[in-house]
């Protein structure tokens, strides 16, 4: 388990999630809370394995991690209900560094 500096946005959109985490099996784990105020732990898979080195350094990476999820409930406005996405790829762009 690895200590790093994190900076994680979606492909195409401003918003950045940045903190502290941890580098596991190359696995990032970052801290998050739910839409309801609850705290859990997100797991961006092989991250270690996709991100390349910045420049010169040693330890610090970057690179695009894309997660694909299955059975995503979505919520349509004009329904008035939820409609179940069979699945659904994100790409995100993700730098750390270890600390």
């Amino acid at each position: 388990m690895k200590k790093v500096v994190f900076s994680i946005s979606k492909v195409n959109k401003d918003e950045k999630l940045k903190g502290i985490g941890y580098i596991v099996e190359n696995n990032l784990l970052v801290p998050s809370i739910s839409s309801k105020g609850n705290p859990y732990i997100r797991v961006f898979e092989d991250v270690a394995v996709k991100c390349r080195k910045v420049g010169d350094s040693d330890n610090e990476f970057k690179g695009y991690v894309t997660i694909s999820y299955e059975n995503v409930n979505i919520y349509n406005k004009e329904k008035n209900c939820y409609d179940t996405l069979d699945y659904i790829e994100t790409t995100y762009f993700i730098w750390f560094k270890f600390v």
